[in-house]
């Protein structure tokens, strides 16, 4: 389940963009020191298309990644998916990672027959050349307690985990930080990088790391010293957003963010030096969750996401 979808109720707070509209002719360059990629994640966004359309939209507006929902590529056949994986590697598109199509918050039932259709998502990944995917971990149940909730969540993820690693794939976990999300339900669960690093040691697969997100770094009051626990091996795939300025560190809200540098709210120069220092070679995507950006047109959507990535990237590492 896509976080869009779980958290559909959400504060509509205007985001400020500030990209030019016309399409790239070829890939601007980033900054030396930064070796990661910037990924166009569409869902994130609030874009549509097919999955050549979206293609063509990453290699137009310059992005050096895409990320691919295991769903794209059902029905589709060998020569298909041959031809879409042989364009993308023409035009120098590496893939980001996607959400784990996988529902494991919920009832054991609906987890068993999701796990099982899991195989046949991760072979299709695999033969595109898909190494990623990632899920996000809820910080709060109705039910069970943190140890309870920690035993669940390593059970069913580890067991996902095993399935994706045997076709290549890592499953990046992102912990959320804000203060509502925490206090939603009756017991508080994982909502920091030093507890994500507790329930990654009860899967124990070597193929689960981190989805690191700028904004609950920041919902959760790290350091870009707290970052730098984090190997380049162990990161899946980044976020970078900017906090909503009309709200305090507490009121922040999942649904309310903007886009990177938007605000100047989050610290985006020690959030990006510090991946500099780890040697991130991963994708790099925003996900503001912002329905002013949801409402403009799909191009203009997908350049101005590009324009706010760049422009932070360059103001951080330039």
């Amino acid at each position: 389940m896509q976080r869009r979808t779980f958290l559909a109720t959400g504060l509509a707070v205007p985001t400020v963009l500030a990209a030019a509209n016309h399409p790239q002719t070829a890939r601007p360059s980033l900054p030396p020191a930064a070796k990661f990629r910037i990924s166009l994640k569409a869902d994130a966004i609030g874009v549509g298309g097919t999955a050549g359309e979206l293609l063509d939209a990453a290699i137009r507006h310059g992005y050096g990644a895409l990320s691919v929902p295991a769903h794209w590529l059902e029905n589709w056949t060998g020569s298909q998916k041959a031809t879409f994986a042989a364009k993308a590697k023409d035009n120098d598109i590496a893939w980001g990672a996607n959400g784990l199509p996988v529902e494991f918050r919920k009832s054991a039932e609906q987890f068993r027959a999701d796990l099982g259709a899991l195989p046949a998502h991760a072979k299709n990944l695999r033969e595109i050349g898909v190494t990623r995917i990632g899920t996000w971990i809820l910080p709060s149940h109705s039910t069970l307690s943190y140890n309870q909730n920690l035993a669940e969540h390593a059970d069913r993820l580890r067991d996902a985990a095993r399935i994706l690693g045997g076709e290549g794939l890592s499953l990046g976990l992102e912990y959320i930080g804000t203060t509502a999300l925490r206090h939603a339900n009756r017991f508080a669960f994982l909502s920091s990088g030093m507890e994500l690093r507790e329930l990654i040691a009860a899967i124990g697969e070597p193929n689960v790391g981190v989805i690191l997100d700028s904004y609950h770094w920041y919902t959760a009051r790290e350091t870009p010293e707290d970052l730098l626990q984090w190997s380049n091996e162990e990161i899946v795939a980044v976020d970078l957003n900017d906090a909503n300025a009309q709200l305090s560190l507490d009121a922040q809200t999942d649904t309310a963010r903007e886009l990177p540098g938007a605000t100047g709210v989050i610290d985006l120069n020690g959030f990006l030096q510090a991946l500099v220092k780890i040697g991130y070679d991963g994708p790099l995507r925003a996900e503001p969750f912002s329905r002013t950006l949801n409402a403009m047109d799909d191009d203009l959507a997908i350049a101005a996401t590009f324009a706010a990535l760049k422009r932070s990237v360059d103001k951080a590492l330039g």
